[in-house]
């Protein structure tokens, strides 16, 4: 996982799988604020199909805000190798680390291990891991290649255990590609309030997703959900709005703020004067 290698590491936690993975550097934004970049529903299909993640990975290059990046799933279209390695191809171009989960577009609709694939390339598709003063989670959401899900009683096994082990003290930011918002307008997951339960003895304070391609933003109980317009070429958002993007989470002490970045397309120069 080279992604990790990038401005500084991450810190993995006691259930971190990667944390043999790098060495030296220092822990993402020490104990000061930082940002972190949520990107998802890229849905690659083919080499020409990546413009638009291209575009959003120099717009990240050039925010020097961004110290990471979560990829929150369907990074591909039909979970195969070929497709994922071209997102990956394209989000190896960003000089801030990324973490990825996966999405019901990234696994293989057939197979003994549907995953093996998208494992391959990005790890795990769980990980907790410590980055400025907060505990980030990463869920593996999928219930194969469904749109509407209950995660398993494993994930959820996962989870339990790895909060277990961290800091009740750090705020926690949580990643998954089904939405856990409480009015999303579609595909909130089916237990999702059994998930949200596990977080009950900790400082849960954002929960970010994809899947329903749009910008949804709403807070209860002191948590951010949000979703966010997907950054595909190839799909359009649900809610009929035409920008694409990204979105980036300013996490301070105790608190989080969130806002939609559009990635532009390019503009034709001026035509030289006749």
């Amino acid at each position: 996982m080279n992604q990790l290698t990038r401005r500084g590491f991450l810190r993995a936690g006691a259930a971190g799988a990667l944390a043999a993975a790098v060495s030296g550097g220092h822990l993402l934004g020490g104990a000061e604020p930082f940002t972190l970049a949520v990107i998802n529903d890229t849905h690659v299909t083919n080499a020409a199909s990546t413009g638009l993640l291209d575009l959003a990975v120099e717009q990240l290059n050039a925010d020097s805000r961004v110290e990471l990046v979560v990829v929150a799933g369907d990074l591909a279209s039909l979970g195969s190798e070929g497709e994922l390695a071209l997102a990956k191809k394209s989000l190896d171009r960003l000089k801030a680390p990324f973490l990825a989960v996966p999405g019901n577009h990234d696994v293989a609709p057939k197979g003994e291990n549907p995953l093996s694939a998208y494992a391959a390339l990005f790890g795990e598709p769980h990980w907790v891991r410590e980055a400025g003063g907060w505990t980030l989670v990463g869920l593996n959401s999928c219930e194969g290649t469904k749109s509407d899900v209950t995660v398993s009683a494993g994930e959820l096994d996962w989870l339990r255990g790895t909060l277990s082990t961290t800091d009740a003290a750090r705020p926690v930011a949580f990643f998954c590609h089904h939405p856990l918002n409480p009015n999303t307008k579609a595909y909130r997951i089916k237990n999702a309030e059994e998930i949200l339960g596990t977080f009950a003895d900790r400082k849960l304070r954002v929960a970010a997703a994809g899947h329903w391609h749009g910008n949804q933003v709403e807070e209860r109980d002191g948590v951010l959900f949000a979703t966010t317009a997907c950054c595909a070429a190839t799909r359009d958002n649900f809610d009929g709005t035409a920008e694409k993007g990204y979105r980036l989470f300013h996490l301070g002490e105790d608190r989080a703020e969130t806002e939609f970045v559009a990635v532009a397309p390019p503009t034709s120069p001026p035509a030289p004067p006749a």
